[in-house]
């Protein structure tokens, strides 16, 4: 029982010394102390405007309330921190009079402040007075009040800073970026030794978790680059580096890789529109890795990229030079493949930018794109896909300049050919685009029937292009086309479409065993001008049928007017059967019927020929018969004179004798 006794007298008589020993807590020397050495690292002044009393749980210490430190003298975003409480927890050796040795540090609803202003300079770089290792008069380094000779006195266990705000200004971009919910937890040893941080925050609606590491703050506050890891993620975004920083000015180098799935929704909270990425080009989910170098001058380069766009790998290098009148991009980017899906999500067959028998789109073309940057980049892929529509490889070159860009093929393979040329945007002063193309060995069925749904041509083609045209939407562009065109089809096939029989019966539904027309070449030419394309040179050479064809297709209004004159020649030879077709209407819905007008226009002049050598004919024999011209209008006039003409000679003969 006594054993009982003296335990809770002991516990009472812990309970009266630690009481006491709350009381023993020199807190107004601690706060001046935290006071003396924060301005003596800072070159601020600290100010407690609440009460400072001890604390004996959950840690020896002593708590200030309504802590402010000064901003820098030119900024005037106010203090550089206020904070509701600030409580500072000591090594109990404090009780016994020895000296007063921090171990932690809560900041708790506090108002963070960080600027920089147009010059590049932040409110973080502090004036801390004269160099610490001036020489004295004794020629001995002077024990100063700068940075190092307070920082480096400076070390806490443990820095928490709880349910707080920290607010970023920038003066030479003018963009504001808040912080909240700020849970930071660190330690720092001292000036030369490593320093890890981690926490969270909200930035806008995006919870955001932090972990880093710098490996020595010393040479990073003396202007030098230091080692540090950083990661950073949001939900749906993931940030990390591992390399060297610097701060003044802002320079780093390393590897850096990124990821996103929901489009880098976040920097919208930072004041950075989000990338609007299409399908094919991460939409979906964006991953990059890459060597970065931020230069002190502000230019950006991207080494060994490997990037992953909505599974599309590209690899290549990049440098972005933002000092200029606008920033310039150059580069180099390949990959092996690349796959698009069709923004309507269909494959492609019967679709176009057209919108069918709507006719071209007439929603103003944004051209203010060329204009956001010069670039110079070079690709290098194998295979494309975009929907249904695929290409083999394209080896190209894009050239920005104050937003006039050209992109030149050399060659882009595909369908078994090749295009090679340039095309050319530009949107100074308007849009305007040119196309100078040379086209090879395409094979068209196919071609067509991944564009249009179409496979009724079967054929290699070739086509040279030159076109320009100017205009705010498509609609515009296409009607207001100016140039040339030349078409030159190999041996193939016209599927459905049997001329050979339709010129034999006469007959424009006519459909032959095979249903189609063989041809052996197909060439035609063609002068642009207002959108509209006329050609008088179309040529078909096909077995014992040749066709010639002229008229106009009108590119803007998407229609059809033309002539097409087969000529059957059952033979080889002679002069054969021709019947002449009309082509006219919409060109997805053209209408063909005889050319009864040529026909009769034909016979015309047929008929004119026979009167005009019946007339010959009967002078002739007028003058023969020795007779009047007129009286010769019938087959029966013309026996008559023919008899008397002979009885005449008859007679004479006769009389002769």
């Amino acid at each position: 029982m006594k054993w009982i006794v003296r335990g809770v007298i002991a516990l009472l008589l812990l309970a009266v010394v630690l009481v006491g020993a709350v009381w023993l807590i020199p807190t107004e020397r601690i706060a001046r102390l935290a006071t003396d050495r924060i301005e003596a690292a800072t070159g601020r002044a600290l100010t407690i405007e609440g009460s400072v009393s001890a604390t004996l749980w959950p840690r020896l210490g002593v708590r200030a309330e309504g802590i402010t430190l000064a901003n820098a003298d030119w900024s005037v975003a106010g203090p550089m921190l206020v904070a509701e409480a600030f409580e500072i927890g000591m090594s109990p050796g404090i009780l016994l009079g020895g000296d007063v040795r921090i171990d932690s540090l809560t900041v708790d609803g506090a108002r963070l402040v960080l600027e920089r202003r147009a010059n590049g300079s932040g409110n973080w770089i502090f004036d801390t007075g004269p160099d610490d290792t001036a020489p004295d008069d004794e020629g001995t380094a002077g024990p100063g009040t700068g940075s190092d000779a307070s920082m480096t006195d400076l070390a806490v266990d443990d820095a928490v800073l709880m349910d707080s705000e920290i607010v970023w200004i920038d003066h030479a971009t003018d963009r504001r970026i808040e912080l909240r919910d700020v849970n930071l937890q660190t330690a720092f040893a001292g000036i030369d030794a490593p320093v890890e941080l981690s926490g969270s925050a909200a930035l806008g609606e995006h919870p955001v978790r932090l972990d880093a590491r710098l490996e020595a703050s010393a040479s990073l506050l003396d202007g030098a680059p230091a080692a540090v890891t950083v990661s950073l993620d949001t939900e749906a975004m993931a940030l990390d580096f591992d390399g060297r920083l610097g701060i003044d000015p802002v320079s780093l180098e390393g590897v850096a890789t990124v990821a996103s799935s929901d489009g880098f929704a976040p920097l919208e909270a930072l004041g950075v529109a989000p990338p609007a990425l299409p399908p094919g080009l991460g939409a979906a989910q964006v991953d990059v890795a890459a060597s970065v170098t931020l230069t002190p001058q502000g230019t950006l380069h991207l080494r060994d990229i490997a990037a992953a766009f909505d599974g599309n790998r590209i690899t290549g290098d990049l440098d972005l030079d933002p000092t200029g009148e606008r920033p310039r991009l150059v580069g180099a980017l390949a990959a092996d493949a690349l796959t698009f899906p069709r923004p309507d999500g269909s494959g492609g067959a019967g679709n176009n930018a057209g919108g069918g028998r709507e006719g071209w789109s007439a929603d103003p073309i944004d051209v203010s794109g060329l204009f956001a940057l010069d670039a110079e980049l070079t690709v290098d892929t194998g295979a494309i896909a975009y929907g249904d529509v695929g290409i083999d490889a394209l080896t190209a070159a894009l050239t920005l300049e104050n937003g006039r860009a050209v992109l030149r093929l050399d060659p882009l393979r595909a369908y078994g050919g090749a295009v090679t040329g340039r095309v050319v945007v530009n949107g100074r002063g308007g849009l305007s685009s040119r196309a100078v193309l040379d086209v090879t060995g395409l094979e068209l069925q196919s071609l067509l029937t991944d564009l249009a749904g179409q496979d009724r041509l079967s054929a290699t083609g070739a086509a040279s292009i030159d076109l320009l045209g100017s205009g705010e939407s498509l609609r515009a562009l296409m009607a207001g086309l100016e140039g040339e065109v030349s078409l030159r089809l190999g041996p193939g096939t016209f599927a459905g479409l049997d001329i050979a029989g339709m010129v034999r019966t006469r007959d424009l539904g006519y459909r032959g065993e095979g249903q189609q027309t063989v041809f052996e070449a197909l060439s035609a030419s063609f002068d642009v001008a207002q959108g509209v394309a006329r050609g008088d040179d179309l040529t078909i050479e096909a077995p014992y049928l040749t066709a010639t064809g002229a008229g106009a297709i009108d590119l803007g209004r998407r229609s059809l007017d033309y002539q097409l004159i087969p000529t059957l020649r059952p033979d080889g030879d002679g002069d054969g059967l021709t019947v002449p077709l009309l082509i006219d209407g919409p060109w997805d819905d053209p209408r063909v019927r005889p050319d009864l007008e040529y026909v009769a226009r034909q016979q015309l002049d047929v008929d004119g020929v026979q009167d005009r050598a019946e007339d010959r004919v009967r002078e002739k024999l007028a003058e023969e018969l020795e007779v009047a011209p007129e009286r010769l209008d019938s087959r029966e006039a013309i026996e008559d004179a023919i008899r008397e003409r002979v009885g005449d000679r008859l007679r004479g003969l006769l009389g002769d004798r």
